[in-house]
C-alpha cells in the first residue's frame, strides 16, 4: 500500500519537471504554504525546533520564519521532478560553485574526502555536481518502501554516484572507498539511535548526534569539508558551497560531534528558511531533560 501510495504521488510530481524550474518553483511555494495551513503536526514541530533554536526571536519572527520554509519545502518537493526523472544537464548547467579549490586541496591530500552534507536547500545536487569531478560515493538511510527506494536509489546513481547503506555492510564498503581516495558524502544531521550517538550542542540544544562522521573520518585520518547547497530566488538555480571544517581528527567523540553541529549551524544560518525544520532533530533528549515536542 504504502509502495501504490508514493508511485502514485511520484506520477503526479513527475510533469513538473517538463516545466522551467521556475514555474515549478513557484507552483511548489504555493502548494507548501497551502499544505502547512491544514497540517498541524508538521506546523507544531517546525514552531517547537525554531523555538529551541532561535529563542531570540520573537513569536511574530519565527511565524514569519515558518511560512517561508513551507514555501521552500515546496519548492524542494516539486524539485523531485528534476532530481529523479528528469535530465541530469538541465539542473547541472543552473548550479555555480563557491570555494571548489577546498574540496580539490582536500582530495588532493590522497587520504579520501568526507563531505558533510546537511538537510538544506536541495542537498541531492550534490550528487550531480561531485561525480563529475571526482570518484563520489553517498550514505542513505534505507527506506522501508520497496517502491521509494528503487526510485531514489536509481536516481541518485544515475550520474555516477555509488550509493552505501548507513549498515555495516554499507560502512564497510565506504571505508574501502575511502581508502582508494574517494569523496563520499553524509548527511550527517539525522537522529541516530542512543548507541550510534552522543549528546552535544545544537543552537544551544542538546542534542543526540550521529559518531558515524567521526568514524568515517578518522578511519583514514581523511579531510573532512562542508558542503552547503542553497536555492537561488526566481528559479534561478542553486549555489553549492564548500567550506572546511575543523576539528574533527579527535577521538573525544562530544569534541567532534560539536565540532559537527558548529558547522551544520553556520550552514543553516546561510539560509535557515530553506532547513528542514520539520524534522524532529530533537526527539531524543537526555534523560531528565524535557521534549520539546510535547
Amino acid at each position: 500500500m504504502q509502495s501504490l501510495k508514493f508511485l502514485f504521488i511520484a506520477s503526479l510530481v513527475a510533469p513538473f519537471g517538463l516545466l522551467p524550474l521556475r514555474w515549478s518553483q513557484a507552483i511548489g511555494s504555493r502548494l507548501g504554504l497551502l499544505l502547512i495551513k491544514y497540517n498541524r503536526k508538521r506546523a507544531h514541530i517546525i514552531r517547537c525546533n525554531l523555538k529551541a533554536c532561535f529563542p531570540e526571536k520573537s513569536e511574530a519572527e519565527r511565524e514569519k520564519l515558518l511560512l517561508e520554509n513551507a514555501s521552500e519545502t515546496g519548492k524542494w518537493f516539486l524539485e523531485s521532478a528534476y532530481v529523479w526523472f528528469g535530465n541530469p544537464n538541465y539542473l547541472c548547467k543552473r548550479v555555480s560553485v563557491r570555494n571548489p579549490e577546498i574540496l580539490e586541496t582536500a582530495h588532493q591530500q590522497k587520504r579520501g574526502v568526507v563531505i558533510v552534507l546537511p538537510h538544506l536547500g536541495n542537498w541531492e545536487l550534490i550528487n550531480f555536481y561531485v561525480p563529475q569531478q571526482y570518484p563520489f560515493a553517498a550514505m542513505y538511510k534505507p527506506i522501508s518502501s520497496p517502491g521509494l527506494e528503487n526510485i531514489i536509489f536509481k536516481a541518485r546513481s544515475r550520474v555516477g554516484t555509488k550509493m552505501f547503506s548507513t549498515n555495516i555492510k554499507g560502512v564497510r564498503q565506504a571505508l574501502k572507498g575511502m581508502r582508494k581516495n574517494n569523496v563520499l558524502a553524509v548527511l550527517s544531521d539525522h537522529l541516530p539511535t542512543k548507541e550510534a550517538g552522543v549528546y552535544a550542542p545544537f543552537f544551544g540544544q542538546p542534542a543526540l548526534t550521529g559518531k558515524l562522521t567521526q568514524a568515517l573520518v578518522n578511519s583514514n585520518q581523511s579531510e573532512v569539508v562542508l558542503s552547503t547547497i542553497i536555492r537561488k530566488p526566481k528559479g534561478q538555480g542553486f549555489e553549492i558551497i564548500f567550506h572546511r571544517i575543523e576539528g574533527m581528527h579527535t577521538e573525544d567523540n562530544i569534541a567532534a560531534a560539536t565540532a559537527l553541529n558548529a558547522a551544520i549551524e553556520k550552514s543553516i544560518l546561510l539560509a535557515p528558511e530553506q532547513y528542514q525544520w520539520v524534522y524532529r532533530r530533537f526527539a531524543s533528549p537526555p534523560e531528565g531533560a524535557p521534549d520539546i515536542y510535547a
